[in-house]
């Protein structure tokens, strides 16, 4: 009998799966009390990919709406999701926040008239977006951005302080997701750092931003303005704990139990293997269980079952490889040189080896090592020990596995 697979490794973790992170949790329930008492708290959250962050901010959006009780008490903030892309520019984001509000709060008839004329200036900028006058795009961003921190200081003002009975809302909750695609026309730092002035400036208290994305995020951030950094408190993510990892287990499990007549158990054993494959990574750990999950057929998932699940062409490792390790390995490379050094290095898994035992296998020359060291380091596709000189490792120890089982297969 066909069985529904509680494990989901192509979406967030629910809220009712969630493990550890507690320091991160934390923080985040204390910014959100800090803001709706006037102190606004602003964080940002790093971290590689599938290390959870998405799921983080699912869960601080269920906090925020107070769909989750804590220790603080219920909240009820409005919640603004953005996700950033490569093509999303300052327009373009203020002009999908603008959507989000209207959206949310439009709903309610004594708002409708006041948010229509509070935005009417995202109707008269839409010609930025065209790429007309590009050489005025700073002026122009910081009559948008005067405009935009107006805008969102009356309507934060109004919601927190209803006129017409309405309920009022805590304030407004920005959770800007992929935050490292930004492209320089976004001048995602510059924005940042002038909209929470220009904010207090309008007595607006109540506006918390939430910004996520991988590490180089920080870079970006800082190049667009250097000053911007300071305005949030840095949250850098880490892998889960082995014990965390088996509470994820335990919660899948059990939520395939409910939904199944025919039970599903896993050995600590099994649970020791997903763990160590996953790495701690969340979305890692969902794809090996879920694999696991279908391979199994009487009911007990055994280690072989997470191995086979995980190594057999279609399976876990296939998956993540496709998802997070194909484009570093094809796309981003253009040379098989190149790929023949990931391939020495996988032998060393994800430790840390030296230049000089990279090159007694490199079939090629010096100068090619050399420039494929620092390209694949360049691209981050490789790290550089900053405090040994020449060495290198790759980033995860799935990557090194995925490069030896699949890396020679064809590309797709």
């Amino acid at each position: 009998m066909s069985k529904i697979n509680p494990f989901k490794p192509n979406s967030p973790v629910s809220s009712g799966m969630f493990a550890g992170r507690t320091k991160e949790i934390r923080t985040l329930e204390k910014g959100l009390y800090q803001t709706k008492n006037g102190y606004p708290s602003n964080i940002l959250i790093t971290g590689e990919r599938g290390i959870g962050k998405s799921s983080l901010m699912n869960l601080l959006k269920h906090l925020a709406v107070g769909e989750i009780p804590t220790e603080f008490g219920n909240f009820n903030f409005l919640a603004v999701n953005v996700v950033i892309s490569e093509r999303t520019s300052l327009v373009t984001l203020i002009r999908l926040i603008e959507r989000s509000i209207s959206r949310e709060l439009g709903k309610v008839e004594a708002v409708r008239s006041f948010l229509s004329d509070t935005w009417s200036f995202v109707q008269r900028i839409k010609v930025m977006d065209s790429g007309i006058d590009k050489g005025d795009i700073i002026d122009d961003a910081d009559v948008v951005i005067d405009d935009f921190a107006y805008s969102l200081a009356q309507t934060c003002n109004r919601i927190s302080n209803p006129e017409k009975g309405e309920a009022s809302k805590d304030g407004i909750l920005f959770i800007i997701d992929e935050a490292d695609n930004a492209c320089p026309n976004l001048h995602i730092g510059y924005f940042f750092k002038a909209v929470t002035e220009m904010l207090h400036q309008h007595s607006c208290e109540r506006v918390m931003f939430v910004v996520a994305g991988l590490p180089d995020v920080v870079e970006k951030l800082a190049k667009s303005h250097e000053s911007s950094i300071r305005i949030f408190t840095h949250l850098n993510v880490k892998e889960l704990s082995f014990s965390d990892t088996k509470y994820v287990l335990d919660r899948g499990l059990s939520a395939g139990n409910k939904l199944n007549s025919e039970q599903t158990t896993m050995g600590d054993f099994a649970k020791d293997h997903v763990a160590s494959l996953s790495e701690g990574y969340p979305h890692f750990i969902q794809q090996f269980a879920h694999s696991a999950y279908e391979h199994n057929t009487d009911g007990e998932i055994s280690a072989d079952d997470v191995l086979e699940g995980a190594f057999k062409e279609g399976g876990a490792l296939d998956s993540i490889g496709s998802r997070y390790y194909a484009a570093d390995y094809h796309s981003k490379i253009k040379s098989d040189e190149y790929r023949q050094v990931l391939a020495i290095m996988a032998e060393n898994m994800s430790d840390w080896i030296k230049k000089s035992e990279i090159r007694e296998k490199f079939t090629g020359d010096d100068q090619t090592l050399t420039d494929a060291l620092k390209a694949l380091t360049t691209r981050k596709i490789i790290l550089k020990n900053p405090s040994k000189m020449g060495e290198y490792r790759l980033q995860q120890r799935g990557f090194a596995l995925w490069i030896k089982l699949f890396g020679s297969r064809p590309k797709k």
